[in-house]
């Protein structure tokens, strides 16, 4: 499947199925979509960066927000919401963190569901 086809088909699983899943289950959405992608023939890897990369973009229609992509690097992103006319820059090291809280807050949301 051509990349854009790749990413047609990503959005289209994740706007058909996004409501199956609540907020905290995000990973298996994204599971689940990698999975069908795969049936295209292309690698995990491949169907987890297309699957990621559509879920920015169907995130992205609920906020007027976006990535700079002429400011940002490999180790800072800057963030601007034009309604309040602000930026924010994360540094790789702010991501790792905010990445590793929120693998920790949804392992504890699944155990005290148990």
């Amino acid at each position: 499947m051509a990349p854009n086809k790749l990413h047609t088909a990503a959005i289209g699983y994740l706007l058909a199925h996004q409501s199956e899943h609540l907020h905290p289950d995000r990973h298996r959405l994204v599971g689940r979509c990698a999975d069908h992608l795969m049936e295209s023939g292309i690698s995990r890897d491949t169907a987890n960066t297309v699957t990621l990369q559509a879920l920015g973009e169907v995130q992205a229609r609920a906020t007027s927000a976006h990535v700079d992509m002429t400011r940002s690097t490999s180790y800072a992103v800057f963030v601007v919401d034009p309604v309040s006319k602000k930026t924010v820059c994360f540094t790789a090291a702010d991501l790792v963190r905010i990445a590793r809280e929120q693998t920790r807050s949804a392992a504890t949301s699944v155990a005290t569901q148990h």
